[in-house]
């Protein structure tokens, strides 16, 4: 074998290892790619526009990862507001065009970005990407817009594992998510299992958390769901509970029978597992 060939070898060889060892880890510098896909990513998160959200989640963002379910996250609450400002107060289709939202602000430095939505839960700096062989974004960190409490998204967004299937209401999915303000939105995929229309209003919610203590939230936006029907319920805690992989939780709802004028009071407890 020539000292060629063994020169090559061996650069083939440490080429190997490096990448066996840390194949996806984020870059100081950014590829043209890797900046085109997170650029875009947050571009269409300022949009406020669900359906340009979901479509950059999966073009942009690694399945299964952290970096998808922030993007889920974000296109679920969209859709939501869209979903009930499309219904009637019967939670049937008012037949009315429904006006966007306000759009927000994405804003591109180095190899971080600003986000400025029209949901503050949502708001922050993030750097630091992560992206798999094919480029599409895995893990970043998050924090304040002042760059403040700097945390990897994958420790900061829970997923929401369904743990009840019998009820008027039940969870089915969804996420609770860290902010890096200290404050905590929970976006629950509640469905309404009855046989009545159930609603249920912004006040005097509370979260039980993994710590056996109760937080106060405010739920928005609220909504009517027909029987049947599987919407997002969404609230801020204004306070960071102890949130862990695997630990129960519980949302008490204010709920109620009917929508609207006539409707009684039926409050609803939501329990599930944080994953």
């Amino acid at each position: 074998m020539s000292k060629l060939t063994k020169a090559l070898v061996a650069f083939a060889f440490i080429a190997t290892q490096a990448l066996a060892i840390n194949p996806s880890n984020a870059l100081p510098n950014l590829t043209t790619k890797q900046t085109s896909n997170m650029k875009a990513l947050f571009t269409a998160f300022a949009t406020s526009d669900p359906d340009k959200i979901a479509a950059a989640s999966v073009k942009y963002t690694k399945a299964g990862s952290a970096a998808r379910n922030f993007a889920e996250m974000v296109k679920n609450n969209h859709a939501t507001i869209r979903y009930f400002k499309s219904i009637n107060a019967f939670g049937m289709p008012s037949g009315l065009a429904v006006t966007a939202e306000i759009k927000g602000k994405s804003t591109l430095s180095g190899s971080s970005v600003t986000l400025n939505s029209v949901n503050d839960a949502f708001d922050g700096k993030f750097s630091d990407f992560t992206f798999d062989s094919a480029g599409k974004i895995s893990n970043f960190k998050v924090a304040t817009s002042a760059g403040k409490s700097a945390e990897k998204v994958s420790d900061r967004i829970f997923a929401i594992k369904q743990t009840e299937t019998a009820g008027a209401m039940f969870v089915t999915g969804g996420f609770v998510y860290k902010q890096p303000d200290a404050k905590t939105f929970i976006q629950l995929q509640v469905k309404n299992n009855s046989a009545a229309l159930k609603s249920w209003s912004f006040a005097k919610g509370r979260y039980a958390s993994a710590e056996n203590k109760y937080y106060p939230v405010v739920i928005s936006p609220v909504g009517c769901l027909y029987p049947g029907q599987t919407a997002f319920m969404q609230s801020t805690v204004s306070d960071t509970p102890v949130i862990a992989a695997g630990t129960g939780a519980a949302f008490e709802a204010p709920t109620f029978d009917g929508c609207g004028d006539g409707s009684s009071s039926a409050s609803s407890v939501l329990r599930f597992i944080t994953g």
